[in-house]
């Protein structure tokens, strides 16, 4: 099989700034793939009977180069000539795809462990091997579609009571995959527009294969189109004689009863019917209801959508009507349109479904929609392709209850468990935080969804955040039923801020109406929902579980001092903190006091713990690190993961005289190994010292000290690095990340270089990345942003920057990192400070051991969280042990922890007669071992996975097949695993030559 060539550059609008410069700007990737290369993998086996395999390796653009390895699916259950589907699983097993082979093309989907989708369609440009990739929801941000469905219409014509919204009794998914026949016609226009039959069916089977993505995931529910769909018999060729009057879902089923009635397509071939009409005059629209299964109602629904509408976005049109026809109904609480007169908002609205405030997020909101008269839509993330919790509960209801005609496919997957933890009560107008958890016995990867789930009465229609009234005449923060919380896509942590965290600390504990993060300004009930997902990458595992919040007639509680702006406190000195109770303490009767000298982003500093909620109370400020970023946040604790609270509202500074100073340790990965192994010795060096760490710098181009070359890609190409000429001023940022991932660099506006590198002075070997594209001596093309790179955690990184003037002509610009962490730069190490590592016991959060390098082999069995600190050396290391941070702090001692952390899990040792058994089961040879490892097992042996010796995996898990290739390993000593399923089930080290 030939490796895959892949060849990637940023999509080019160029506008002419100055002689030899060019700027543009992007919003998508462009990639180029060698097509013929890709094909020719499956020319020998077209003519076969068996499922075809295959590769291809896509840059995405915040997770760099992924290579999937794919399999012929079962959306087409007897292979055509004309296209071929795949579903795609990255190597590690992290991220999903259906990839569609068509017509001298591809396509695809893509999801991420994040639960990110991205798209992968052909360009505009004429050249067949231009493709260009995208984020699902971006596509929607540009184009929109109005849907007219009315559910509850249907619903109350058939007596269907599955749309309102049930228990989470139906959960938990993803231990079976669900498969529906699916008959999809097309409207004699849609042949008119595209040319042909062919043509419309490998529009048909493409979207079919992406919506099977989306569903897979979110419902684990797949789709299998019939033969009458795949042999273009239900594809009419004609307009005038096709058996569609009008459109919208009733003319798609009214045509299904034609195709029935005349034996061309009859009830029993299908379990859910969907009509498309493509035309060529642009535009997007669908209604779709019915109930799968029933043949009175089963292929109500409809799309329609335009030659020029990209794959995206007919995926998430298509995906929510489908969701309509599975008694979805819409989510959002909106009214109006898009322009004067408009009303679609209003008349759309559902009294079962709308739990999204404003035009909501999710795929049965309207997130583009709904903007006049007033702008209901979210300013941000807007349009996301999962389904809310309860267009889930409507989905999930209908399949377990009416449309049971499926068939069900064997899943090897376990789906997670979620907790929500109890029922809470909270006072009014007062921002609190939730932590849920999950766990699931075979996937690592799980996201963590946080919506609230109340729906809106017909007087809350249209009622949003703090300012807009609904039909009622009232605000949705002065409703007892009202939704007052957007749905958020998932994080990996579980945890959420209400609002967030941002807006509480600017002092906007009352966030904008449009960011739909409304607090409650009276006593009411707000449901909420976490739903678990485990991004699964075959088919999605997600199990939800409800907590009920009880909003009382008290608070706000809120800090009043240090509140103000202009406040200076003295380190070593005691100051009286003060906030105002309104009855909160008949809640919580105690509060904690806490500390942060970073804006508020954490609060390492325990000032005081469960003192009288009554006020005021007298603290000692520790003697920690001079700031001008301090501030206090008085917290009512009423769970380990549940608090209400409020933060002051400024920073404030504290005057110190301590210098122990801010770090960041590399590598931050999890250990795991047994007690006294030498892996435990984590053998870190200590952390350079850190300037506070930002996303936004704002530079001036006046002070560079050197003439330097500085590098970009070929023109030619687009590909090479390639050197520009060197007569002009550079401006040098070094930097570091704090977490490893995938990043870009983007300017606000102007001509200028950006390139990065990872050497001083710049070089081509040493070159990563820019955003930059020209020829030595000529013409060179600025855009937006550089090209997404990996960057690792504790690497230095020199930031080149150019503009072509000389002398330096002092232009400012703001540079903007966008990745997974923050940046910052390393500053000098001040006089008279240590540095060492200390293991927190997690059990007991005291330290248990300290080294300077990190070595814990002497810890016993136990669960620990590493992490660096700097300290005055004046302080004797080995007082630190047995003490919580907070209490060493107390000890007067100058400290400061690093600001990130590792975890290290010390297991026990294999008993002797443990050892005995798994020798005997299992043998591995040669050990020392040069190109293949053997393995000779009694046992069942699934997948291995091979670790160095401080536990980081460098061949992930993969399926077993008696030997193990190791030629490409470097020289030294590994951990072998093998796996039966998910358990460990053999461990040894291998000795590589």
């Amino acid at each position: 099989m030939k490796k895959i060539v892949i060849l990637f550059y940023t999509f080019i609008s160029i506008t002419i700034l100055g002689q030899n410069s060019l700027e543009q700007t992007s919003s998508d990737t462009e990639i180029k793939i060698d097509f013929k290369k890709f094909e020719t993998q499956f020319y020998k086996k077209k003519e076969t009977s068996q499922k075809m395999k295959g590769n291809i390796s896509i840059l995405l653009p915040e997770n760099g180069l992924i290579k999937f390895i794919l399999n012929e699916n079962d959306l087409i259950p007897n292979r055509i000539a004309s296209i071929i589907t795949f579903d795609g699983k990255s190597e590690d097993g992290k991220f999903s795809m259906k990839l569609s082979l068509y017509n001298n093309r591809l396509s695809a989907i893509i999801k991420t462990y994040q639960g990110k989708y991205y798209v992968l369609e052909r360009s505009g440009i004429s050249s067949s091997d231009h493709y260009r990739i995208y984020s699902l929801s971006e596509a929607m941000k540009k184009e929109a579609f109005i849907c007219s469905a009315n559910v509850e219409d249907f619903l109350s014509k058939t007596h269907d009571g599955s749309i309102i919204s049930k228990s989470v009794t139906n959960f938990p998914i993803g231990s079976q995959l669900r498969k529906y026949r699916m008959a999809v016609a097309a409207t004699g226009e849609s042949v008119e527009s595209l040319g042909s039959a062919d043509a419309v069916l490998n529009e048909i089977v493409s979207k079919i294969n992406a919506v099977n993505l989306i569903y897979e995931s979110e419902i684990s529910v797949t789709f299998t189109l019939i033969s009458e769909t795949l042999n273009k018999s239900i594809l009419f060729t004609n307009s005038a004689t096709d058996p569609f009057t009008g459109t919208g879902g009733s003319a798609g089923q009214a045509g299904f009863v034609i195709m029935n009635n005349s034996g061309l397509l009859t009830y029993n071939k299908y379990d859910i019917g969907h009509t498309v009409n493509i035309s060529t005059s642009g535009g997007a629209s669908g209604t779709a209801g019915g109930q799968p299964c029933n043949d009175s109602s089963k292929a109500l629904g409809w799309s329609n959508w335009g030659t020029q509408n990209s794959l995206g976005f007919v995926t998430n049109l298509i995906a929510h009507e489908m969701g309509h026809q599975f008694g979805a109904s819409h989510s959002y609480n909106a009214t109006g349109g898009d322009s004067p007169g408009d009303t679609f908002c209003a008349n759309s609205w559902s009294s079962s479904g709308a739990v999204e405030p404003g035009s909501g997020a999710t795929l049965m909101a309207y997130g583009t929609n709904c903007s006049y008269p007033v702008d209901q839509r979210y300013p941000s993330d807007n349009y996301e392709s999962y389904f809310h919790a309860r267009s889930l509960d409507q989905i999930l209801n209908r399949i377990q209850t009416l449309s049971t005609c499926y068939t069900v496919v064997a899943s090897s997957n376990t789906p997670p468990a979620a907790n929500a933890g109890a029922d809470i009560t909270i006072p009014k107008n007062t921002p609190f935080r939730l932590l849920g958890t999950g766990t699931d016995a075979n996937d690592a990867n799980l996201s963590y969804t946080w919506e609230e789930n109340d729906a809106a009465t017909a007087n809350d229609k249209g009622a949003f955040g703090s300012t807009l009234n609904g039909v009622g005449g009232y605000t949705a923060v002065s409703s007892a039923t009202a939704p007052l919380f957007r749905s958020v896509k998932s994080n990996i942590n579980g945890e959420r801020y209400f609002p967030k965290l941002n807006f509480i600390l600017n002092n906007q504990n009352v966030p904008p109406m449009n960011e739909g993060e409304a607090l409650p300004n009276v006593a009411r009930n707000i449901n909420l929902r976490l739903t678990v997902r485990d991004n699964n990458a075959s088919n999605g595992g997600i199990d939800s579980d409800d907590l009920n919040v009880t909003v009382v007639d008290c608070g706000p509680l809120s800090v009043s001092y240090p509140n103000a702006s202009g406040i200076t406190l003295n380190a070593n000195s005691s100051a009286t903190i003060s906030w105002n109770v309104n009855n909160t303490n008949s809640i919580a009767n105690t509060v904690n006091l806490f500390l942060s000298i970073d804006g508020g982003l954490s609060f390492p500093y325990i000032l005081a713990s469960n003192i009288l909620n009554n006020g005021s109370y007298v603290v000692t400020i520790p003697n920690i690190p001079a700031t001008t970023k301090a501030r206090i946040k008085v917290s009512a604790l009423l769970n380990p993961n549940v608090e209400f609270f409020d933060i002051s509202d400024n920073n404030f500074t504290i005057a110190s005289a301590c210098e122990a100073f801010r770090s960041y340790i590399s590598p931050t990965f999890a250990v795991t190994t047994y007690a006294g192994s030498a892996i435990a010795n984590l053998n870190m060096t200590g952390a350079a010292a850190a300037s506070e760490p930002f996303s936004t710098k704002s530079i001036i181009f006046n002070a560079p000290s050197t003439n330097s070359a500085i590098h970009g890609y070929s023109s030619a190409d687009n590909v090479t690095p390639i050197s520009f000429n060197d007569n002009y001023p550079t401006h040098l940022v070094q930097f570091r990340v704090t977490q490893t991932g995938n990043y870009t660099i983007s300017k606000n506006s102007g001509f200028l270089i950006t390139s990065v590198y990872t050497a001083t002075p710049p070089n081509l070997s040493g070159f990563l990345t820019s955003n930059s594209t020209g020829a030595y001596y000529g013409v060179v093309n600025a855009s937006g942003s550089t090209r997404s790179v990996v960057l690792n955690e504790g690497t230095n990184y020199f930031m080149y920057l150019c503009n072509f003037s000389n002398p330096a002509n002092a232009n400012t610009y703001t540079l903007t990192f966008n990745g997974p962490g923050m940046v910052y730069e390393t500053i000098n190490t001040p006089s008279g400070y240590n540095y060492t590592y200390i293991a927190v016991n997690n059990s007991t959060n005291k330290v248990e051991a300290i080294h300077p390098t990190a070595d814990f082999t002497v810890l016993p069995i136990g669960s620990y969280t590493v992490k660096g600190l700097s300290y005055i050396n004046t302080a004797s290391p080995s007082s630190f042990i047995g003490k919580t941070f907070n209490e060493i702090v107390a000890m007067g001692v100058c400290v400061q922890e690093s600001s990130n952390k590792r975890q290290l899990t010390i297991t026990g040792v294999l008993s002797t007669a443990d050892i005995k058994k798994t020798e005997s089961d299992i043998k591995v040879a040669p050990n020392p071992v040069n190109d293949w490892l053997t393995v000779v097992s009694d046992k069942n042996v699934s997948e291995y996975e091979i670790l160095d010796l401080s536990g980081r995996i460098i061949i992930p898990k993969s399926k077993f097949h008696n030997s193990i290739f190791l030629k490409n390993l470097s020289t030294g000593s590994y951990i072998l695993k093998l796996f039966d399923g998910h358990h460990i089930i053999y461990k040894t080290t291998i000795i590589k030559n």
